[in-house]
């Protein structure tokens, strides 16, 4: 069934779901099958980036760089994409491929540390995952609910022209998925090393 005709019957809120939950089982899928019957082998990779963070020193302004042209060239990425008329079929594959990434790494911290991995993992993304969650959610929806990025090139340019308090809130609306993306790049460079750190020295 093609996703213009899954969008009658499931709303996008749902849909986005149902996408993100296929790819975290192809994730945790993939995970199984990459490691095989050599787990131990497969995980060492894990251990070594923990020892790192655990005993390491942040460079904070290092990580700022890297984190924030990251996050910022692929949120660019993902709306010049969109922008070629294919949006929701862009969107609908990076939907799936976060979910995919996201069930292979907990799959992976699960099996390297048990039910303890679990929790590292939810670690490893608070507080700036759920800021990211938002962010992505909220522009993902968005592109659903139009045709084409252009149109909205075309509203905001046609809307600057006579700014009202309605035209206003309307840009705000769609600047802050932006913004909140700011904020987590902050919370991700400054406050989480905190807390893994934390974790690590108590836990592990």
């Amino acid at each position: 069934m093609k996703l213009r005709q899954l969008e009658r019957y499931v709303k996008p809120s749902n849909l986005v779901f149902i996408i993100f939950i296929m790819g975290f089982i192809g994730g945790m899928i993939v995970s199984f099958i990459m490691s095989g019957n050599n787990k131990t082998a497969e995980l060492l990779w894990l251990d070594t980036i923990l020892l790192y963070v655990k005993y390491g020193e942040v460079q904070y302004g290092d990580m700022l760089f890297y984190i924030f042209k990251q996050r910022i060239i692929s949120i660019l990425i993902i709306i010049i994409l969109c922008m070629s008329g294919k949006g929701k079929y862009i969107l609908t594959g990076v939907v799936g491929l976060v979910g995919c990434f996201a069930g292979y790494f907990i799959t992976e911290f699960v099996m390297a540390k048990g039910i303890l991995g679990s929790v590292l993992f939810l670690v490893t993304i608070f507080p700036h995952g759920f800021f990211y969650a938002y962010a992505y959610y909220s522009l993902v929806i968005s592109f659903f609910h139009i045709r084409d990025a252009k149109i909205v090139v075309n509203q905001c340019s046609q809307k600057s022209r006579s700014l009202t308090t309605q035209n206003g809130v309307m840009m705000m609306k769609k600047i802050m998925p932006f913004a909140v993306v700011i904020i987590g790049i902050l919370l991700e460079c400054y406050v989480n090393p905190f807390f893994l750190k934390l974790f690590l020295k108590i836990f592990m």
